[in-house]
């Protein structure tokens, strides 16, 4: 017997109780979607808001027409020891994906009510709390950078408070100064403030990143000495030819 798919029950492809998403792969990173992915879960999280009701029916599937091409999940590599491009998640990234780059924009729909459905959609799945809501986070914390004006300043002001606060809190540690570690492990409940409406991702996102980013910037820094290595044998080998149209592998 097959094994179904993990977000059968929560999605259908085509309107048919089927596990396979069909996409085809047009170049390294992007995806053409050849098929209609249906969100059939119980909760959108966006009920009781000011929402028409036919904007929330047309929330619950993407089709080819809507999302021609997909990067799928936007994970930069150094990061997908915690979560990858594709997985369970797979169908939300879809419709979500399509949310945020709708054009024109579903009436009623904003980028945080967006996030918000994709967090909903990943419990539906049974993508557990904690995972659930870091994966939250981080798409919200994508959404904002790229809406520009005052979200991604008022979100590099955060990130630079956040690392300020981390490096504080290490030191509190390391001298056993309880006031300064009192100080800093309460003061992302107040920087998240600058999240404004997706207050929780802040929270969220300020608490996870001491122990989710250190592993991700080790990961980087050893990437780059393997490409470092990798270039120079290649120059000492002579593997690299100028004007050659072989295709280069560029990294994760």
């Amino acid at each position: 017997m097959a094994e179904r798919a993990p977000w059968s029950g929560s999605f259908t492809v085509d309107d048919q109780d089927e596990d396979e998403i069909a996409l085809r792969q047009v170049n390294r990173k992007t995806f053409r979607l050849t098929c209609t992915v249906r969100y059939i879960g119980k909760e959108t999280g966006l009920e009781g808001r000011v929402i028409p009701k036919e904007s929330l029916e047309q929330i619950r599937f993407v089709s080819p027409a809507e999302l021609p091409t997909t990067d799928l999940t936007s994970v930069p590599g150094p990061f997908r020891w915690f979560a990858g491009r594709y997985g369970a998640h797979t169908p939300a990234a879809l419709i979500h994906d399509w949310l945020i780059g709708a054009d024109p924009p579903v009436k009623g729909m904003k980028d945080e009510y967006s996030d918000r459905y994709f967090r909903f959609m990943l419990k539906d799945i049974g993508v557990r709390w904690l995972r659930r809501w870091i994966m939250w986070a981080a798409v919200a914390m994508r959404t904002r950078f790229g809406a520009g004006g005052m979200k991604r300043i008022s979100l590099i002001v955060w990130a630079l408070a956040a690392l300020a606060g981390t490096v504080l809190l290490f030191v509190g540690l390391f001298d056993a100064n309880w006031g300064l570690v009192a100080i800093t492990a309460l003061a992302p409940v107040f920087a998240a403030g600058l999240w404004v409406r997706q207050y929780g991702a802040g929270i969220i996102a300020a608490y996870s990143a001491p122990w989710i980013v250190p592993p991700a910037l080790l990961a980087a820094v050893a990437y780059g000495v393997y490409v470092v290595i990798e270039r120079g044998a290649s120059v000492l080998l002579g593997a690299e030819t100028a004007g050659t149209d072989t295709y280069r592998y560029q990294g994760p």
